[in-house]
């Protein structure tokens, strides 16, 4: 089950880590290469999958390892970074300029990558019971 958690949080700061490449690179690689931003990953959906990869990953992950070293503040930090990705996915471009929607979405994905690192450290440092 360690090992599954493991790869659960793994595979989570991979989901986050590549929202934040994609929020922040596909604008210089769409003004480079203009073909890009007629793909799937300028698309509103390539952003939902992303987000439920985030989300099955992550609550899984968190809940494995959760329930193990019973450092419960970690799924918080989870759930939060997920409630900010998710109000910046289906709300913030009515609320604020595009920017801002990829700042929520880079915070909200930094917050769910440093809750995995925490709750895979917790894991792997022996403080699993």
């Amino acid at each position: 089950m360690r090992d599954l958690t493991s790869k659960l949080d793994k595979f989570a700061i991979s989901f986050s880590a590549l929202c934040v490449l994609h929020c922040l690179l596909l604008p210089l690689i769409t003004a480079l290469l203009p073909a890009v931003g007629a793909m799937f990953f300028s698309d509103e959906s390539f952003h939902r999958w992303l987000l439920v990869g985030v989300l099955l990953t992550s609550l899984g992950g968190l809940t494995l390892g959760c329930k193990k070293h019973k450092q419960w503040q970690l799924f918080g930090y989870g759930s939060l970074g997920i409630a900010v990705l998710l109000f910046a996915a289906f709300f913030a471009h009515d609320l604020m300029p595009a920017e801002g929607e990829k700042l929520l979405t880079i915070f909200g994905s930094l917050i769910v990558a440093f809750s995995h690192y925490k709750n895979f450290n917790a894991c792997q440092t022996g403080k699993c019971h």
